[in-house]
């Protein structure tokens, strides 16, 4: 109960901040759809590796200062894992609450163990369901710190057992270096939460981690992108580290 109630007044913090701040801009008018694909070498989430070579297509829509996302991941043999994930977020000037359903199954050390279970809800359910906030500190100084915490799931368990409420904390910062957007950061578990993340620990660094990216407009083709990104992670933790490369399209 503790674990919840901390994590509530952090999200709870980023609301009233938020609400005591100007938007940063008008948002646009009417509803707006985009979407995509990615190809990656291989899925690594928060610093822990999920599968090998995926694809992740995503898809979503937007109505001023809320948008809804859908986004999945499945290897190549599409045999040994698949996720997908529906996001509903609300963004007030420098503050992004989120509420995400994060439904996989299947492991990637398991080949062939799929299952079939998306409308499963009970205690055996194979979703997550998870809250989050993020913050970017300011224009000027774009650091962003973000708390994501379960609040549901069958998986969502410690050492001992009983609900976690798994909480991944992390604080990241944007640059450019020649026209490649890069981003650097690093992301702590407060508490264990080895149900969720694996690793069966009070609290630990996650994910250290360096992405590099570039993509480029597609002439007469709309709003056709195409981009490749890198990233360099480390799990301290798990004594793990990762250099995933991709390719992606966008419209």
């Amino acid at each position: 109960m503790k674990r919840w109630m901390i994590s509530m007044a952090a999200i709870a913090a980023a609301v009233s901040y938020s609400s005591n701040v100007c938007a940063q801009g008008e948002p646009a008018r009417g509803v707006r759809f985009s979407g995509g694909t990615d190809i990656v070498s291989a899925y690594v989430w928060r610093g822990v590796w999920e599968a090998g070579p995926s694809l992740q297509p995503t898809l979503a829509l937007a109505a001023g200062n809320f948008s809804v996302t859908a986004w999945g991941s499945v290897d190549f043999a599409s045999s040994s894992y698949k996720e997908m994930d529906l996001t509903l977020a609300y963004t007030l000037g420098p503050v992004t609450l989120s509420l995400a359903d994060l439904y996989w199954e299947g492991s990637a050390n398991v080949p062939g163990n799929i299952g079939r279970h998306y409308f499963r809800f009970g205690a055996d359910s194979p979703h997550r369901v998870e809250l989050g906030a993020a913050w970017r500190i300011s224009g000027k100084v774009p650091l962003t710190l973000a708390w994501n915490t379960v609040l549901f799931g069958a998986a969502d368990v410690n050492d001992k057992g009983k609900r976690a409420y798994a909480t991944y904390v992390e604080l990241s910062y944007p640059f450019v270096v020649r026209g490649v957007e890069m981003k650097a950061g690093v992301g702590v578990v407060p508490w264990n939460a080895v149900g969720t993340y694996g690793i069966d620990r009070d609290f630990y660094v996650q994910n250290v981690f360096l992405n590099g990216g570039k993509s480029w407009s597609i002439r007469n083709a709309g709003s056709l992108r195409i981009g490749i990104f890198t990233g360099l992670s480390w799990n301290p933790a798990a004594e793990d580290a990762n250099f995933v490369g991709g390719v992606s399209v966008r419209f």
